[in-house]
């Protein structure tokens, strides 16, 4: 028996026609708010992601060397791959909204929530400095989430300027203060408490107080970054968004420098963060471009392992055709439900009609369509719902 390779899943049934439902909301959404689809290869040159991230993202990724010796890596994310994109064509008209939607892999340790290979469903857009497009991108990711059923949640915001300011008003130098920020995003899982010791390791007692003040809302610098902030959440307002500024919040250290966001859940269902981003507007320069983006993902795979534990008894709004005695009727009933956009499955086994039930129960398909010879003759169809434990009949010529 051949195994699966560790770190990655398979998905299959209901399981896996849910995970394309809820896409297919998301990707709806997207476009809803004037985002265009974008697709790039799974396969770039490692050279790629090391110029933006430096030497040692190469552990952290998939890498090898293909038949002619050329360093290549599978994705780790959408942002670069697009970016390479964008900043290649020049006939892209700006602002440019795009949405990614797709499998990217990480060679890490597998955990709870951890996969090497997962989905992202990303949107960016190219070309602006308006905090007007953080608060679409914002606004749109919001929407996406309740349309898939993620309600009870607070969009939390900070600015990276804001964070910079902090530092240098506390005299931390440079290397020093990127530990400390890395400490700061610990706080909604330890406690500000908790957090100024380990700061206070790292700086002394006095930055780390002052940290603390900062994290706590005692102390504010004067900074550009605060009137970002204003800006997004008076925008924000407009999009019925329920936005909070927290202090403690930085996300990715080396890759967002302006507004920064996480879209946290206090439902019990989908609790902790299920979408975040924000702008980056200096990676591009790492790409010899200089273009602001502004972006966020929506967390698919940790919001569809809390989805996965409740659809094992649920029926799907499919329907089967079961064929008992024509098989020319059975796949003309089937051509007419799915022309008309209904998805149906057709039975041909030569099976029971209880076997037949019992094929699409197990496959939580609610509608039987049985094609029986004294229904036939009569000019009907009889429709069992498997879900209700009724049938129905109806005229062929009115299904």
């Amino acid at each position: 028996m051949v195994e699966r390779v560790k770190g990655v899943r398979d998905f299959s049934g209901k399981e896996a026609a849910i995970r394309q439902t809820i896409l297919q909301k998301i990707r709806e959404s997207y476009e809803l708010f004037g985002f265009e689809p974008v697709e790039t290869p799974i396969i770039e040159y490692l050279s790629l992601f090391t110029q933006k991230s430096g030497e040692e993202i190469e552990s952290q990724i998939y890498s090898f060397a293909d038949k002619k010796g050329e360093k290549l890596a599978l994705r780790p994310e959408h942002t670069v791959s697009k970016l390479r994109l964008v900043a290649s064509n020049k006939s892209i008209v700006k602002p440019f909204k795009a949405y990614s939607i797709g499998n990217v892999w990480r060679y890490e340790d597998p955990g709870k929530g951890r996969h090497r290979e997962f989905t992202q469903a990303d949107i960016d857009i190219y070309g602006s400095k308006s905090i007007k497009y953080d608060a679409e991108v914002i606004g749109c990711i919001d929407f996406a989430l309740k349309r898939i059923g993620v309600e009870n949640f607070k969009v939390h915001i900070n600015n990276r300027k804001v964070l910079q300011a902090v530092m240098e008003s506390a005299k931390i130098p440079f290397l020093s203060s990127l530990q400390v920020m890395r400490e700061m995003d610990k706080t909604d899982k330890i406690g500000a408490a908790a957090v100024r010791e380990n700061i206070s390791k790292l700086v002394g007692n006095e930055k780390a107080e002052k940290i603390r003040d900062y994290i706590e809302g005692r102390f504010m610098p004067e900074s550009e970054g605060n009137i970002e902030i204003d800006e997004l959440l008076a925008y924000l307002k407009d999009y019925k968004v329920n936005a909070v500024v927290d202090n403690s919040l930085v996300r990715g250290i080396a890759y967002y420098d302006g507004n920064v966001f996480e879209f946290i859940s206090e439902d019990e269902k989908f609790k902790g963060t299920v979408a975040s981003g924000g702008r980056y507007d200096q990676l591009s320069l790492k790409f010899n471009t200089e273009m602001p983006i502004t972006g966020g993902s929506i967390g698919f795979d940790r919001i569809m392992d809390m989805i996965s534990k409740d659809v094992s008894d649920d029926f799907l709004d499919r329907y089967c055709v079961v064929n008992i005695d024509d098989v020319d009727k059975s796949i003309e009933i089937a051509s007419r439900l799915r022309e008309k956009g209904i998805q149906t499955d057709i039975l041909f086994e030569d099976v029971s009609l209880s076997k037949a039930l019992d094929y699409c129960n197990s496959k939580k398909i609610r509608y039987a369509v049985i094609i029986g010879k004294r229904d036939i003759q009569k000019g009907e169809i009889t429709i069992r719902d498997l879900k209700e434990k009724k049938d129905l009949k109806v005229k062929e010529s009115e299904l």
